[in-house]
């Protein structure tokens, strides 16, 4: 392949050591930089503008992605391939939604994978390893499950889990709305049966990922 530029964005020695092994034997005459900190990433990215990028977002202390997003965004044409030691759902799907160029594998997944990855991202295509696309599909899958589910309830219904995930009893919100406290059971079953969930904690769990209510307006 024709020379270009890598940015090896890695705290460990051996891992450096075997991506730039795997990268001299399958790019010819690249130009390899090392960094270990966001600071040099950043450094190395304004002299190398058009670098393909390999990062250990868990060596460099990457708290969220959109750190980086923010920082690729400034460098438009650069690639990126993530390698992790797990897999995480929270990085993973935020990558695929709002991150075009980026690209995962694990570290611990074999020479030919990560070989393939490093070579997609260079000419700009997408790769990601086995385990991170069935996070990302199962994923998708329940959130789509999710969606489903938040569909089937009636405006009543969701303005009743605002106040069950307040920590209002049945009674407290029947003499609120003056009904019967029956009235307000028979709510609270269907939503239940709706969301195939069986107690208020659960109902609290998904009320929260599905942003029906606000962490802060909460409590136990």
């Amino acid at each position: 392949m024709d020379e270009a530029t890598f940015i090896i964005a890695e705290n460990c020695d051996l891992c450096r050591l075997g991506l730039t092994c795997i990268i001299q034997d399958q790019v010819q005459s690249p130009t390899i930089v090392t960094v270990s900190s966001k600071l040099e990433l950043h450094k190395a990215l304004l002299y190398n503008e058009d670098a393909t990028v390999i990062i250990d977002f868990e060596s460099l202390a990457i708290d969220n992605i959109e750190e980086v997003i923010v920082l690729s965004d400034c460098f438009p044409r650069s690639n990126w391939l993530f390698m992790g030691d797990i897999p995480d759902e929270s990085f993973l799907m935020p990558l695929t939604a709002s991150f075009e160029r980026a690209n995962f594998i694990l570290k611990s997944n074999e020479y030919d994978v990560i070989t393939m990855a490093i070579l997609d991202t260079l000419s700009g295509k997408k790769y990601f390893c086995s385990e991170a696309l069935q996070i990302i599909m199962d994923g998708h899958n329940r959130k789509k499950e999710s969606s489903g589910k938040r569909d089937l309830l009636t405006h009543t219904e969701l303005e009743l889990i605002q106040l069950f995930t307040q920590g209002k009893t049945a009674k407290e919100i029947a003499d609120s709305r003056c009904l019967s406290h029956h009235t307000i059971n028979t709510h609270r079953k269907n939503i239940f049966r709706k969301l195939e969930i069986n107690n208020v904690q659960e109902l609290i769990k998904f009320a929260l990922k599905n942003g029906l209510v606000d962490l802060t307006e909460y409590y136990i």
